[in-house]
């Protein structure tokens, strides 16, 4: 499988606090990854830096082997992505709003439609189709960013708590839609709470915690890791890996070292 993603020595830090403190992580075609951890834990801030929307203080971050900040927009192209919160124009319909995107992203015209009717349909979304975006419901709208971030087909799709306000029926057609993506040589990097859904979805998961690395595998792997036992669950390891986890002061990075430019 070809490495999609690849982040390595991640810092940052907000007024001094430390959000990363030397994070790797990595994801492969073909694969659904979860990215988990308590809150505070770096998470969101992994994720913006990888879709461009923070800069880090030091590291390297490669999506399909571009330097993202070397390079900071031709990789776009191949990237989907929802934020935990996302803001959409109300003012909008679901068609009208998917029809903006599908331009945007530079879609042909002729295909901008058929697509967009294509993910309604699939979403449970047609009925809303032509109504403004504020008379939808939060997981409606959650669907809908959704579509958005898979209008284009990306290679690589990066989730912030996709499934927060959907309900059983609207998770249940986005995990089958994520699987989908996967099977057809797609990678996924999802971040979630729900720990049952990443046992059940994830072919690996990455542990953070104080913004640092505390495990990563399979199922199979953790459990080693964790010393649960066969029969561990992902709460289990991850409760016993996260308390377990030491927090010693590390020296971060000079600022300029992976950045320098020129």
């Amino acid at each position: 499988m070809a490495q999609t993603i690849d982040i390595q020595q991640l810092w940052k830090s907000y007024d001094g606090q430390p959000a990363l403190q030397g994070l790797f992580l990595d994801a492969f075609a073909g694969e659904i990854v979860g990215l988990i951890g308590p809150n505070g834990a770096g998470k969101t801030t992994t994720l913006k830096i990888l879709v461009g929307l923070l800069r880090p203080d030091y590291g390297l971050v490669r999506v399909n082997g571009t330097d993202v900040l070397a390079d900071p927009v031709t990789y776009k192209k191949d990237i989907g992505y929802t934020p935990e919160a996302p803001t959409l124009p109300e003012y909008l319909t679901p068609t009208e709003f998917l029809g903006y995107v599908g331009r945007i992203r530079n879609l042909p015209r002729d295909g901008i439609g058929i697509r967009t009717s294509e993910l309604l349909a699939a979403l449970d979304l047609t009925p809303k189709a032509d109504e403004t975006i504020a008379s939808l419901s939060k997981g409606m709208k959650a669907k809908l960013a959704f579509a958005a971030a898979i209008l284009h087909d990306p290679s690589v799709l990066i989730l912030d708590e996709p499934l927060i306000g959907i309900d059983p029926a609207g998770q249940h057609l986005l995990k089958g839609r994520l699987g989908e993506i996967a099977r057809a040589g797609g990678t996924v990097l999802v971040s979630t709470h729900q720990l049952d859904t990443a046992e059940r979805l994830c072919r690996r998961v990455i542990i953070v915690h104080h913004g640092r690395n505390v495990a990563s595998g399979d199922l199979a792997s953790l459990r080693e890791q964790a010393q649960t036992g066969a029969q561990g669950s992902l709460e289990e390891i991850f409760l016993r890996l996260t308390q377990e986890a030491a927090v010693p002061e590390i020296e971060a990075p000079k600022r300029h070292s992976w950045f320098r430019r020129g």
